[in-house]
């Protein structure tokens, strides 16, 4: 039977975990931070709608985090059931090595991300649907061809090797009044989760929110639960000049905030203010860089245990009416890897991404169908920003039209180098050393380019103002035009991963991780600090 053996690495982030496995013995030793919850058979950094102590996140269909799970003569590596979070794993000396932070994978097997490769690839891979993306993620190691990762299914290891399995299911959805019904009962299992006597590790519960569908209809459906405060940006990331648009740059969900009574915490989004957890955002992979919750994440680090994360992602996919009927029909999917961007500092903070969009979304044909039936019609806009199910949930909690989702807007943008003068001056010495660029052609290139990216952008947005079409024939504009072989946000991803590994191997080397675990016996706990 498997077994697990447990050692804290208290220098390792607070839900990071690494977890080595001799599949011949059918034994994992892991290494994790001070907040993730251990037991005898099983180990989580997560949430689901299920009893706690019981410990059945592998089963169940609401699932945020990640875990292990010992199920019978079976070893499951379980990530979460949205599509904003994965585990990594890799064979490496006829051991298994499995982690829900890829820099700490990297830390441990001294692997390296391969120059000439574009990683966007791997960071959008999830846009071909669960259960369909291509799982390798590319590294350079003289051992270890490819690492692995892994969305929604379980990794499972026994006798017969790797396989991969899903033991979730959902119910069909028939009537809103029947989703509804679900979702509130989905998160009142997932509240009373959370907030159980048996969790060593206190948790306490956040929602983001803006001014658009998703965040809201996640804050109006959460609020109740006893989730007081909410995080809100000022600005959206528009690149139109607030003076030209001011609606354009606000994505302020200050109103619904108040209408629900909620305790408001805005986002502070001075650049100045961004410390060097800048590099926790850069270095999950070439995903747009959620910079804008970094006071956010500041704040949650500062609490003591865990915490719980209401979010709006995955409601484009889940909730908007406009997407092709082909999209539906290859299931659960992502659309874009913003979430991806948290995956690390979520880790280092201490907080879950509970992606309220992503509830009963295994059945999202049925969501897809019941989203344009006559009985949604009442709240259907018709329009290029259609999602009558959030608007339904928002407006029936008494906010009125026009008080929220007016238009498509986003607080997330790729950018070319580091905010942070210090990880800024890093990455300008490894710019030099790696590629032989200097500062001064970096920032030529980024002024030019920024230039040509507007002219051409104002030309675009006149021609749609003269001759509209529907917003998923648009091509997107290109944002580099001068230079293209210098993506500067795909080395910002290079540097920053490997920088971060490099920073994260001793806390591995302090706890002796290929030999000090090897001496532990099963379901013993330790600790070690540097």
């Amino acid at each position: 039977m498997p077994s697990l053996s447990f050692l804290e690495v208290a220098t390792l982030p607070r839900l990071a975990w690494l977890a080595v496995v001799d599949p011949g013995a059918g034994r994992a030793r892991v290494f994790h931070g001070s907040a993730v919850e251990c037991r005898d058979r099983w180990m989580v950094e997560g949430v689901w709608d299920g009893d706690f102590a019981a410990g059945g996140f592998h089963a169940s269909p609401h699932f945020f985090g990640s875990g292990i799970r010992v199920d019978g003569d079976r070893l499951l590596f379980v990530p979460s059931s949205a599509l904003v979070d994965r585990v990594l794993y890799c064979q490496d000396r006829g051991r298994l090595v499995v982690s829900n932070s890829l820099v700490l994978l990297l830390a441990f097997t001294r692997a390296r991300l391969d120059l000439a490769h574009d990683y966007r690839a791997e960071a959008t891979a999830i846009r071909q649907g669960a259960g369909a993306y291509r799982r390798e993620f590319v590294v350079v190691h003289p051992e270890i061809p490819s690492f692995f990762q892994l969305y929604d299914e379980c990794l499972v290891v026994d006798h017969a090797g790797l396989t991969f399995a899903t033991l979730r299911e959902a119910p069909r959805i028939e009537s809103y009044a029947q989703y509804r019904g679900l979702l509130a009962a989905t998160l009142l299992q997932l509240q009373r989760n959370y907030s159980s006597p048996d969790r060593r590790a206190p948790m306490s519960a956040f929602v983001t929110l803006s001014s658009g569908y998703d965040s809201a209809a996640a804050a109006a459906l959460v609020y109740r639960l006893g989730v007081a405060t909410c995080f809100t940006a000022r600005r959206s990331n528009s690149y139109i000049p607030r003076w030209l648009s001011p609606s354009a740059a606000q994505d302020d969900g200050t109103p619904i905030a108040r209408a629900l009574g909620l305790g408001i915490i805005p986002l502070d989004q001075r650049r100045s203010r961004v410390t060097e957890d800048e590099i926790f955002f850069l270095a999950p992979g070439c995903a747009q860089p959620a910079l804008v919750f970094h006071s956010m994440t500041r704040l949650l680090a500062r609490r003591p245990g865990a915490a719980v994360l209401f979010t709006g992602f995955q409601g484009d996919e889940v909730w908007d009416v406009t997407w092709e009927q082909a999209y539906h029909q290859r299931g659960v999917i992502r659309g874009d890897s913003a979430a991806l961007g948290l995956s690390e500092i979520r880790l280092k903070s201490g907080f879950i991404n509970l992606a309220v969009p992503a509830l009963c979304a295994r059945r999202i044909q049925d969501v897809a169908a019941l989203g344009v039936a006559p009985e949604m019609e009442p709240w259907r806009m018709h329009d290029a920003y259609d999602r009558p199910f959030p608007r339904r949930i928002v407006e029936t909690v008494g906010i009125p039209r026009g008080r929220f989702a007016r238009r498509k807007k986003a607080v997330v943008r790729t950018y070319p180098y580091p905010v942070n003068r210090a990880l800024r001056r890093a990455f300008f010495r490894w710019l030099r050393e790696r590629r032989g660029l200097t500062p001064a052609f970096v920032y030529l290139h980024v002024a030019l380019n920024r230039v040509l990216f507007l002219l051409v952008r104002s030309r675009e947005a006149l021609s749609l103002r003269l001759f509209p079409e529907p917003p998923r024939r648009r091509r997107p504009t290109p944002h580099v035009f001068l230079w293209k072989h210098i993506d500067l946000p795909a080395l910002v991803f290079h540097w920053a991963a490997e920088s971060l590994a490099a920073h994260l191997a001793p806390a591995l080397e302090a706890a002796d991780a290929t030999q000090q675990a090897e001496r532990l016996q099963p379901a013993r706990h330790a600790s070690v600090a540097r």
